[in-house]
């Protein structure tokens, strides 16, 4: 049997408050496609998005850091947020989006049809699957983790939001909660969604986890 393969742990020690945000819906999450690394802007409903989560975390308290992936659909949502709160967005290449390598830019369908091997290891075993030319989830989840503890030691005891990708949070939620990679798919990150964790002696206290109801229809 492989040994599952764990996150990085993410320490809960220099902010009072972690906030994990999705970006705004862009082209290509319906029907789903492996976005990753492409820079796609916001769609209208996106920006609308960025708007509303922007108001509902505008009483979030003593914010000290808005950190960001460098890809536009996080920024431009990130800085709706920063704006509330006084401060400017400080993007990180550490909570840039998974490199899809060859999926990148073509629907799950097409994926699933062109490499059914690969595309179902993806799906039930994600820590172990290897997409040609492509992140691993371990990679990704070791730089998403280093760039949480940046941002978490700048907030100086404050709150820390952090405006990032679907998979990028996915694997900052299982450094948490110290779960193995392989439930990479046990958590829901929709656009938007807010999550927020405090420090509880010396581990993290989930309050939230894909919080949507500021911006549901």
């Amino acid at each position: 049997m492989t040994a599952l393969v764990f996150p990085p742990a993410l320490s809960p020690y220099g902010a009072s408050r972690l906030i994990l945000v999705r970006h705004g819906e862009v082209p290509g999450i319906k029907p789903p496609s492996f976005r990753g690394t492409q820079d796609l802007p916001l769609t209208d409903r996106g920006r609308e998005q960025a708007a509303l989560t922007a108001h509902y975390l505008s009483a979030a308290p003593d914010v000290k850091v808005v950190a960001s992936s460098p890809l536009s659909r996080c920024v431009e949502t990130a800085r709706a947020i920063a704006d509330h709160h006084g401060e400017t967005v400080f993007p990180m290449t550490g909570l840039t989006d998974f490199n899809y390598g060859d999926w990148q830019g073509h629907s799950h369908k097409d994926i699933a049809a062109a490499y059914p091997q690969d595309y179902d290891a993806w799906m039930q075993t994600p820590d172990l699957a290897r997409i040609p030319n492509g992140d691993t989830l371990e990679t990704v989840a070791r730089r998403a983790v280093g760039a949480a503890h940046e941002a978490l030691a700048q907030a100086e005891n404050g709150t820390a939001i952090i405006v990032t990708h679907d998979s990028v949070i996915r694997t900052l939620i299982l450094a948490i909660l110290r779960l193995p990679l392989r439930n990479y798919w046990k958590f829901t990150s929709d656009p938007c969604g807010v999550s927020i964790f405090a420090p509880r002696y010396g581990e993290w206290s989930v309050e939230r986890i894909n919080e949507s109801i500021h911006i549901r229809k």
